[in-house]
């Protein structure tokens, strides 16, 4: 496994990314820390084959910020070039929600907001501390059936599981795919 850079250079990344979340608070005070934290979990998780986070990317009339944008060349018959090509998924947009509730209709709305088949693709990933509330799961229903975007949230425990996956030479990326598939079957 690589090696994390910093302070201890012997710290195997899954597992300090294992770690360090139990210790993030959920809430404004920690924002900051989640919102690093996700930085890293998403380099460890997906980088390659997407390219690195681009972080606090802004629309061209500044109207949008997007916490991570990650570009989404992949061309090597992995699952995401298959969602680069069946879901538009030529960037992939990941909000950070360091709330103490799940996400709700505002926070998938502004996210919905970022797609646009033209921009950014049509995917995104929600980073949050808990599941998406009953009204954002519904909104996400309705943002696919009428615009065709795809919104996935991933809460703490998705993101550990994907860790521990990709700690145990498995592909971090199957739980996002099985949250598709669900998601579909479920319509």
């Amino acid at each position: 496994p690589e090696v994390a850079s910093g302070d201890e250079a012997d710290v195997v990344p899954g597992y300090d990314l294992e770690s360090r979340l139990p210790n993030i608070r959920p809430g404004i005070a920690d924002w900051r820390v989640y919102e690093k934290y996700c930085e890293d979990l998403l380099s460890f998780l997906f980088v390659p084959p997407l390219n690195p986070p681009i972080p606090q990317s802004r629309d061209e009339r500044n109207v949008n910020r997007r916490d991570y944008i990650l570009p989404n060349y992949a061309l090597d018959g992995s699952f995401w070039q298959f969602m680069r090509t069946h879901y538009e998924a030529h960037l992939v947009i990941a909000e950070v929600k360091n709330l103490r509730r799940g996400p709700g209709k505002a926070e998938v709305l502004q996210v919905a907001n970022y797609l646009n088949p033209c921009g950014t693709g049509l995917f995104a990933l929600i980073l949050a501390r808990g599941d998406l509330d009953q009204t954002a799961q519904w909104i996400c229903r309705e943002q696919w059936v009428q615009h065709r975007k795809l919104i996935v949230g991933l809460s703490d425990e998705d993101v550990l599981q994907m860790v521990r996956s990709k700690m145990a030479g498995g592909d971090p990326a199957e739980l996002v795919r099985q949250k598709i598939e669900d998601f579909r079957l479920g319509i």
